[in-house]
């Protein structure tokens, strides 16, 4: 079986290039409508982009790239698909097949997101919070 995750990149926030003073298209971005994107939620989970930041520099890539990666080394029947309008996002978000995270990697990011709370929804409540996937705040 396959899975697809909804939003893998979190509406873009993942990208490290979302900040509390970006302003959507208030004609055709949904992302306006997104929780985890209201100015609030963006400068309370800034410590998961510092932490994506860092693997970035460590493995030469972008911080989606890494949050693909890590998402293609955990769950290896999963299928991401980032959406995207923007020709330059989906180059990126390809690339990411070419980051190896090693187990060691991958254990250490596990644990450092697993330390973290993630405010906002993503357009559904998640309610238990045992791990990062499962870690959200509930505001």
């Amino acid at each position: 079986m396959q899975v697809v995750p909804f939003s893998p990149v979190a509406s873009g926030l993942l990208f490290g290039k979302i900040t509390t003073g970006t302003k959507f298209d208030a004609v055709d971005d949904v992302r306006k409508f997104v929780p985890q994107l209201t100015k609030e939620n963006i400068a309370a989970n800034q410590p998961i982009l510092d932490l994506l930041a860092k693997y970035s520099a460590l493995k030469n890539a972008t911080s989606a790239q890494i949050c693909l990666a890590w998402m293609l080394h955990k769950y290896p029947n999963v299928v991401p698909i980032p959406g995207s309008k923007n020709r330059e996002r989906i180059l990126e978000n390809l690339g990411a097949w070419n980051v190896e995270l090693t187990d060691a990697e991958f254990a250490e990011l596990e644990q450092a997101l697993d330390a973290c709370t993630v405010f906002g929804h993503r357009g559904h409540v998640e309610s238990e919070q045992t791990s990062f996937e499962k870690n959200w705040a509930k505001k």
